[in-house]
């Protein structure tokens, strides 16, 4: 018996060093007041949002496994697919200002011009892409070719774009 009581406390030693380990998880707060693997999945796609200002193409969420498309998710240097990333870097020298190469990719440049943004707007300054900054952002309209505000994670999805 004191074989099963002991496999028992190692069972259980180890599902709570699994629980206590941020080994391959977005773990914490990713700077934009966001924990990042438990409230927002990484930006998978691109979603076509509703605002009151008109429609725009903005990151998204458009997962398989996730029960709706939607604008909350999170990406930072090294994460996002290229099309999400492509919308970003589109908005941030469109709508935004900045500078950065049209490559989608979330490198260097991105994330300066992400922290820029950020800076410009009161968001915690750390380059990481979520909902915060979605918010502060200016977005191409979808319709007028103007910039659009007001756009957030809980904004309608209206289209998923390809």
């Amino acid at each position: 018996m004191a074989s099963k009581a002991g496999g028992i406390a190692v069972l259980v030693v180890f599902g709570l060093a699994a629980l206590g380990s941020t080994d391959g998880c977005d773990v914490g707060d990713g700077g934009d007041g966001e924990f990042l693997d438990s409230e927002a999945p990484t930006c998978d796609g691109v979603v076509v949002v509703e605002t009151a200002s008109g429609n725009a193409q903005v990151p998204g969420d458009t997962s398989a496994l996730g029960s709706d498309d939607s604008a909350n998710c999170v990406m930072r240097e090294g994460s996002g697919t290229d099309d999400a990333i492509l919308v970003l870097q589109n908005a941030l020298v469109r709508c935004n200002g900045q500078s950065v190469g049209l490559d989608g990719d979330y490198g260097a440049q991105t994330t300066q011009a992400v922290m820029n943004v950020q800076q410009q707007h009161g968001v915690t300054a750390d380059g990481a892409y979520g909902p915060a900054t979605l918010e502060v952002m200016g977005w191409p309209s979808t319709g007028s070719g103007g910039c659009v505000s007001g756009v957030s994670a809980g904004s309608t999805v209206i289209d998923v774009s390809s």
